[in-house]
């Protein structure tokens, strides 16, 4: 094996391990959210960046290939329509109505009935 091949080797396994930890950090992201609205941009920012990076480390562990190419090919159909389909969905939520609650605190809620 030589020298070039193990230093691409090694950085495509720490691009995976890159893309799995923002993947991870994506999901702590979206359980601590309390908006939709919110929830879908990190969703897809994540799911992107995660993607983008596994697929590129992936594509320096395999080399020069027709899986590199087909990897790539692969990578650009998911950073096409992963910002599609996230707007789709979230605009649809906005047309159909949906608005998020907010959070107010207790005090705020006793002036606002008190007003009343």
């Amino acid at each position: 094996m030589a020298a070039a091949e193990v230093y691409l080797t090694a950085a495509g396994q720490a691009l995976i391990l890159l893309g799995l930890l923002i993947t991870g950090f994506g999901v702590y992201a979206v359980l601590k959210l309390e908006s939709f609205y919110a929830r879908s941009v990190v969703t897809s920012k994540v799911e992107a960046m995660g993607f983008f990076t596994v697929i590129l480390g992936a594509m320096l562990i395999s080399g020069f290939s027709l899986v590199a190419l087909k990897l790539l090919i692969l990578l650009a159909f998911e950073l096409l329509t992963v910002s599609a389909g996230t707007h789709a969905i979230t605009r649809s939520a906005w047309v159909t109505g949906y608005r998020c609650r907010t959070v107010i605190s207790s005090r705020e809620a006793a002036e606002e009935d008190h007003d009343r």
